[in-house]
C-alpha cells in the first residue's frame, strides 16, 4: 500500500542556466521551466527534452508558467507584458496577448464541465459552422511555406476553461477559452493603501463566480473576495459566445496573415519594376515620360533616351522576362485575394451574423452582446467584402493593362532592331491603341502625400494594386458607371444610402483601411461582455491574515479546488515559520482556518526537539492533492549551513486544530486562531533531508512526482511519490535518501 510520505529518487540533472520557476503538467509527464536567459524549456519525466522556446529579448524574463488541464498547451507570462500560449506537441506558439505591464502570474483554471451549465440554456446550432463553412485554404505566400489548417488554429483546444492573467500592478484579466475577455478588475482600487500595495496571487473559485485575491495592503496581508453575479448566471451563454469569439479571432488572424502574403507578392512586382522601368524614369525630366511614350505610340517616333533604353537596357529578352515575372506575381496576388481573402471574409460574415442572432436573444445575451454593435460589425464586414471584390477587379484590369503594354513594347523593340515581326505576335487594334494612349497618359498621375506634409509624384506608375495595401486613402479611385441602375438608385434616394441594411462601398479607402475598420468594429462587439462582467465584481469580504514584519516576511501561496468536499483550499505563508490553511465553502459563508507553525509545540517528541526543528523555516509549498500539502523547508545545522528538508503534510492530521468562522470584513485571523505546531503531529521519519540548499518546489499529485531545485537553481532533482510498501528496496529513509542523492549522476542539459 502506498504511503503519502514515501518517495524514491528518480534522478537529478544540472541544467544549462539558472532556473527561475518550474511547473508540472496536470496529467502528462511534462515539466516546463523558465531560465534566467528568458527561455522556456519543456521536457519529459525521463529528462528527454521536448522543445525549447527561445527568449523574446535580452532583458525579457519569464514570470509565470501555467499548463492547461489535460492539454499540451502552456501559458507563459513575460516581464514585458506579453502572454503567449505555447503548444508542446506542435512545438509552436499558437497565440499571443500583449498587456502594458509586467506579468505577475498567468494560469488556466480547472476545466468547466459544460453539462453542469446546460439546464437553463441550450442552443442546438452551436457548432453548425463546422457543417456550413468549408475549411479555409492553406496559406502560401512568396517565399513562405504553406500552413496547414491545423497550424492556423490560434486558441487553445480541449475542455473549456478560463485563462487568468495578473499584472504586478494588481490588474486581473479573465479570458474564456483564451479568447473572450470575460472580466477585468483593478485590485488597487479596493485597498486602503494604494501606494503600499502588492498583489501576490489571484485565484478563480471552483464555481467560476468569484475570485480570491492575496494582497499586501500597507502592513497587512489580506485575502479579498469578489463575487460576480454575471459570471454565475450567464456562464452557459458565455461558453457559447466564447466559441464564436475564438472563431472570429482565428479568422481575423487568418485575414491578417493573408494580407501579409499579398503584400509579399506585391513587393515582388514593385521590385521588378524598380529594377528596370522606374530606374529609367527617375533619370528623365518630370512630365516627359508620358509625352515620350505617347509620341512613340501615335507617331512611331522614339526619342534617343527611349530608344537607348528599349534597345540596350531593357531588350526583348529582358522585357519578356520582366513580363513573365510580373504576371506570375500578379497571379499569386489574384489567387490569394480570390481564394483565401474572399473565403475568410465570408467566414467572418457568417460568424458576425451568428452573433447578431444571439444578440436578439436578450434573455440570455443582454449583458453580453449589443445588437447595434453586431449590426455595425456586419456592415463593416460587408464593406470589407466589397473592397475585396474591388481589388479583384483592379488586379484583373492591371493584368490586362500589363499584357497590352508589354506586347506593344515588344513590337517596338523588334522594330528598333529592324527585325521582322512574327505573325503570331499580338497585333494592336485601333481600340487597343486608344486604350493604350489613355493608359500611357496616366503614368505620372499618382501623387502621394508624405507624413511631413510634402507630396511625391510617382514616375512610371504602371500598377494600381499597391495603393490598396497602404494605410492611406486611394490615389486612383476606380471609376463607377454613372448609368448603372443601382448607382442611380442610390444617388436619387438618400434613405437607401443611409439604410443600415445596405453595406457601404467606401471608394476612397484602401484594403488595409477597410480591414482596420472591420477589426475595430469587432473589438466593439466584444467590449460589451468584458464591460458587463467587470462592472459586476462586488467585494464581499476583506480578511486580515497577518501583520507583516519586514525582517521575517515570506509570502508563498497555493490554491486547490476540492470538488469532493465542495470547498476551495488556500494556503498562505505569513512569515518564515507560520502558514494559514484556509478552507472556504462554495457559498462563501463559512471559513475554516488552521494556523500551521513549524516550531516545536508542547506535545513535540523529545527526540525531535533538536536544532533542526528549532530553526525549521518555510522555503516553498504547494498542494500535492486535496489531502496532502507538500512543504519545502530548511534549517540551520550546527555547522551554520542551511540543510533542506521535504515534508508531505497530511491535512487530516490538523482536523482537530481548525477554527470555524462566519465570514465578515472584521475577521483578523491572528486574533481568532491558535498555532498548530507541525512537529506535534508528525513522526521523525516524515521529514526527508535533501542534498544542498533547495530553493524551489514543483509538485504533481496526478503524476505522483515532486521536483526540487538546488545548487543555485541549476540542479533539478525528481522524486517519485507514494511508493508501494512491497517495494522495500525503493523506500527511502532519512539517511538513504541523502546518500543516493549525493551519488546520483549529473550531466549537462543545455
Amino acid at each position: 500500500m502506498a504511503q503519502a510520505n514515501s518517495m524514491k529518487l528518480m534522478g537529478s540533472r544540472m541544467v544549462g542556466g539558472a532556473v527561475e520557476l518550474m511547473e508540472w503538467s496536470n496529467k502528462m509527464d511534462l515539466i516546463a521551466y523558465g531560465t534566467d536567459r528568458g527561455e522556456v524549456i519543456i521536457q519529459r519525466l525521463n529528462w528527454q527534452k521536448i522543445v525549447t522556446f527561445p527568449s523574446l529579448g535580452e532583458d525579457i524574463a519569464v514570470r509565470s508558467l501555467g499548463w492547461q488541464l489535460d492539454e499540451t498547451v502552456l501559458a507563459v507570462g513575460y516581464s514585458n507584458g506579453r502572454v503567449t500560449l505555447l503548444d508542446a506537441e506542435r512545438e509552436d506558439q499558437i497565440s499571443a496577448l500583449n498587456f502594458e505591464e509586467d506579468i505577475k502570474r498567468v494560469y488556466f483554471s480547472k476545466a468547466i464541465k459544460t453539462i453542469d451549465y446546460r439546464s437553463t440554456y441550450r442552443n442546438r446550432t452551436e457548432h453548425t459552422f463546422e457543417f456550413f463553412l468549408p475549411p479555409l485554404p492553406p496559406l502560401s505566400g512568396i517565399g513562405s511555406l504553406p500552413k496547414s489548417n491545423e497550424e492556423q488554429r490560434s486558441f487553445a483546444k480541449g475542455s473549456p476553461c478560463f485563462l487568468v492573467i495578473i499584472t504586478v500592478t494588481g490588474k486581473v484579466h479573465l479570458l474564456l477559452l483564451g479568447a473572450l475577455r470575460a472580466g477585468y478588475i483593478d485590485l488597487k482600487q479596493h485597498v486602503a493603501n494604494q501606494q503600499d500595495f502588492i498583489v501576490h496571487d489571484v485565484r478563480l473559485s471552483g464555481e467560476f463566480n468569484a475570485i480570491y485575491t492575496l494582497v499586501t495592503d500597507g502592513s497587512d496581508l489580506r485575502v479579498l473576495h469578489f463575487h460576480n453575479a454575471v459570471l454565475q448566471e450567464y456562464i452557459s451563454p458565455m461558453l457559447h459566445l466564447a466559441v464564436h469569439c475564438a472563431n472570429v479571432l482565428e479568422t481575423k488572424n487568418y485575414i491578417n496573415e493573408t494580407i501579409q502574403c499579398i503584400m509579399e507578392a506585391w513587393e515582388t512586382v514593385i521590385l521588378e519594376m524598380d529594377n528596370k522601368l522606374t530606374k529609367y524614369a527617375n533619370q528623365q525630366p518630370e512630365g516627359s515620360i508620358s509625352a515620350d511614350f505617347l509620341e512613340l505610340l501615335v507617331f512611331g517616333y522614339a526619342t534617343h533616351e527611349i530608344e537607348d533604353f528599349l534597345r540596350d537596357d531593357l531588350t526583348e529578352k529582358g522585357l519578356k522576362k520582366l513580363a513573365n515575372s510580373i504576371d506570375l506575381s500578379y497571379s499569386t496576388v489574384a489567387s490569394l485575394v480570390t481564394k483565401q481573402l474572399q473565403s475568410s471574409g465570408v467566414n467572418m460574415f457568417y460568424f458576425l451574423n451568428a452573433l447578431k442572432g444571439l444578440s436578439r436573444i436578450t434573455f440570455f445575451f443582454e449583458p453580453l452582446l449589443n445588437c447595434d454593435a453586431t449590426q455595425e460589425a456586419i456592415r463593416a464586414c460587408g464593406a470589407f467584402l466589397m473592397k475585396v471584390s474591388e481589388v479583384q477587379q483592379v488586379i484583373d484590369q492591371c493584368v490586362n493593362d500589363m499584357k497590352l503594354f508589354f506586347s506593344w513594347l515588344c513590337v517596338v523593340i523588334l522594330r528598333l532592331h529592324q527585325h521582322d515581326i512574327p505573325e503570331e505576335m499580338y497585333q494592336i487594334t485601333p481600340e487597343d491603341t486608344m486604350y493604350l494612349a489613355e493608359y500611357l497618359n496616366s503614368f505620372e498621375d499618382s501623387v502621394v502625400g508624405n507624413e511631413d506634409g510634402t507630396v511625391t509624384k510617382r514616375k512610371f506608375n504602371l500598377e494600381k494594386v499597391g495603393q490598396y495595401l497602404e494605410n492611406r486613402n486611394l490615389q486612383q479611385i476606380v471609376k463607377s458607371d454613372p448609368h448603372h441602375l443601382w448607382h442611380r438608385l442610390l444617388e436619387e434616394n438618400e434613405c437607401l444610402r443611409e439604410c443600415s441594411l445596405l453595406f457601404p462601398h467606401e471608394k476612397e479607402t484602401s484594403l488595409l483601411q477597410q480591414r482596420d475598420k472591420l477589426l475595430k468594429a469587432i473589438e466593439n462587439v466584444f467590449e460589451q461582455p468584458n464591460e458587463s462582467i467587470s462592472a459586476s465584481f462586488v467585494q464581499n469580504s476583506s480578511i486580515k491574515c497577518a501583520s507583516l514584519s519586514p525582517d521575517d516576511a515570506l509570502i508563498h501561496s497555493s490554491f486547490f479546488v476540492n470538488d469532493e468536499a465542495n470547498t476551495d483550499l488556500l494556503v498562505i505563508t505569513i512569515n518564515r515559520h507560520e502558514a494559514l490553511l484556509l478552507e472556504f465553502d462554495k457559498q462563501f459563508t463559512m471559513l475554516k482556518c488552521t494556523r500551521l507553525d513549524l516550531r516545536p509545540g508542547p506535545f513535540t517528541n523529545n527526540t525531535l526537539r533538536d536544532d533542526v526543528f528549532e530553526t525549521l523555516r518555510f522555503v516553498d509549498l504547494g498542494f500535492y492533492n486535496e489531502s496532502v500539502l507538500s512543504l519545502l523547508l530548511h534549517s540551520k545545522v550546527p555547522t551554520n549551513d542551511k540543510q533542506s528538508f521535504f515534508l508531505q503534510f497530511v491535512l487530516e492530521l490538523a482536523n482537530g486544530k481548525q477554527t470555524q468562522h462566519s465570514i465578515s470584513n472584521s475577521i483578523d485571523l491572528m486574533n481568532v486562531t491558535q498555532p498548530c505546531h507541525v512537529p506535534d503531529l508528525i513522526e521523525g521519519n516524515n521529514l526527508k533531508p535533501l542534498e544542498g540548499e533547495c530553493t524551489h518546489l514543483a509538485v504533481s499529485g496526478s503524476r505522483k512526482v515532486v521536483t526540487v531545485l538546488s545548487d543555485q537553481r541549476r540542479k533539478m532533482t525528481i522524486f517519485e511519490m507514494e511508493i508501494e510498501d512491497d517495494e522495500d528496496e525503493t523506500e527511502m529513509s532519512q539517511n538513504s535518501l541523502l546518500e543516493i542523492s549525493k551519488e546520483s549522476a549529473t550531466s549537462s542539459n543545455e
